[in-house]
């Protein structure tokens, strides 16, 4: 398949529910017999008579957004006179022709073939429901039985669920993303062939908002030697004169992991293109295992984010956290901030059979979402921020210095500052955005606060700015 084809994986596979983007299979090559011929220049008497065909090999059929790309859908612009030719067959028609003759025509079509280059746009347009088979797993419907346990925080919890169903990512959202994923993944392929597109972040890790922009990563083949800023600049600044065809406010961002960030305006979605953070794709892999682990991971998750964007701590081009960050804190307070834990570390997930019996179940906490929201207020609001980072993959609190000396491709020490959140994959700060000590002095004095007000009232809109 064409690198970076999208396809559908089923949590029987390994993969949870859903559309993933991921490197296929390269189809095979051809196999070419040349026909001896003895010295006279006829064929040799164990040489068949009937027209030369070429060996083929079986392959897979290729499948890129939903679209069949076997034989029958190549090039609309082959004169229908290659088409047998393409299919394998000597285009002559003369029985009585030279086997020297049949060699020369069939080098002539394998130099054809070969010099032929695949259209990979679909020459079949198909429905998207065709290709979006399976159906949303993200959507919450239903209300769980445990939400409410009769006590003092039953209308705290209440409050976060009713939040949370109307802000979570709708199944028509997420079908406009993929539909704007499947146009940008077939335009980019035609004018870049080389490029693949995957689709990461909360869109397919089950955090996902009504809000929430669209991440994307261009991943392009370089050489190991390629300082990794600079060639993503170059390809997204390529990109970049494409997008502006249909969005002129389209922008790219020089920050550390360059990002161009521009606006489907048909569906209102805002879009945000990496190149070569190939790290992202892998995350949201483990963010999806972690949603699917219990069902109070994703309000809390959603409710962080929404608390975190009313106080305006939660942009990361203002020096506050981003929403990954954010991300990995809540699952970091529910592997260590709990009693017993609710999540396990990373590495235990990582590890973990696709398939096969399932291990015996940990203790489980019975803490409703608003005690949960409260006690990690709390913990965040005490945390030994200059001496402790969070650390979702070994599942507990790690020394600073420890995560500056770990020996990484992309850690630089000078990350670990103020407030530290390890990378679980590539071991970095996932929280360097936050290096301004007025800044973060504001984040931590948010939880305090909420804190204080929300143990006071156990209300939800305590915790919300108080005008």
């Amino acid at each position: 398949m064409n690198e970076g084809a999208p396809v559908m994986f089923h949590a029987g596979g390994g993969y949870g529910p859903g559309v993933y983007v991921m490197p296929m299979e390269r189809p095979r090559q051809y196999g070419l017999e040349v026909v001896p011929t003895n010295v006279t220049g006829t064929a040799s008497p164990s040489t068949p008579s009937t027209p030369r065909r070429w060996q083929r090999r079986d392959r897979q059929k290729d499948t890129a957004f939903g679209y069949d790309s076997d034989d029958s859908s190549l090039s609309s612009n082959a004169s229908s006179s290659n088409k047998s030719g393409e299919k394998g067959e000597c285009t002559s028609s003369n029985p009585d022709h030279t086997a020297a003759g049949n060699t020369a025509q069939v080098l002539y079509n394998a130099r054809e073939w070969r010099g032929r280059r695949r259209d990979v746009r679909p020459q079949r347009r198909l429905a998207p429901e065709r290709f979006f088979k399976a159906t949303y797993p993200f959507q919450v419907k239903f209300t769980p039985d445990d939400l409410l346990n009769g006590s003092k925080y039953d209308t705290l919890s209440q409050e976060i669920w009713d939040k949370f169903v109307k802000s979570q990512q709708t199944e028509e959202t997420f079908r406009k993303k993929m539909n704007l994923w499947r146009y940008l993944y077939v335009t980019i392929k035609t004018i870049f062939p080389r490029y693949g597109l995957y689709v990461v972040g909360s869109t397919m890790s089950g955090f996902g908002l009504e809000s929430s922009d669209m991440d994307l990563c261009l991943h392009v083949r370089a050489h190991q030697h390629v300082e990794p800023r600079p060639h993503a600049l170059l390809h997204l600044n390529y990109i970049l004169g494409y997008i502006r065809s249909f969005d002129p406010g389209a922008e790219l961002i020089q920050a550390k992991v360059p990002i161009l960030k521009f606006r489907d305006v048909r569906n209102g979605l805002q879009v945000d293109l990496n190149c070569n953070n190939v790290v992202g794709i892998r995350n949201t892999d483990l963010l999806h295992c972690f949603s699917r682990m219990d069902w109070r991971v994703r309000p809390l998750v959603a409710l962080a984010k929404l608390w975190a964007r009313a106080h305006a701590i939660n942009d990361a081009r203002q020096r506050t956290l981003s929403s990954y960050a954010l991300t990995l804190m809540v699952i970091h307070f529910l592997q260590c901030g709990t009693s017993p834990p609710i999540l396990p570390r990373a590495c235990d997930v990582l590890r973990a059979p696709p398939r096969g019996p399932p291990a015996a179940a940990p203790p489980h906490s019975r803490a409703t979402l608003g005690e949960l929201f409260l006690n990690m207020l709390r913990y965040y609001a005490t945390f030994p921020y200059s001496r402790m980072a969070v650390s979702v993959r070994a599942g507990a609190r790690v020394c600073v210095s420890e995560c500056r000396a770990a020996r990484a491709c992309k850690n630089d020490p000078h990350q670990w500052k103020l407030l530290c959140v390890e990378e679980p994959f590539d071991l970095t700060n996932a929280a360097r955005s936050v290096y301004d000590p007025d800044t973060f002095e504001r984040i931590v004095s948010t939880f305090r606060d909420s804190y204080r007000r929300l143990s006071a009232g156990l209300r939800l809109g305590d915790a919300w700015p108080q005008r």
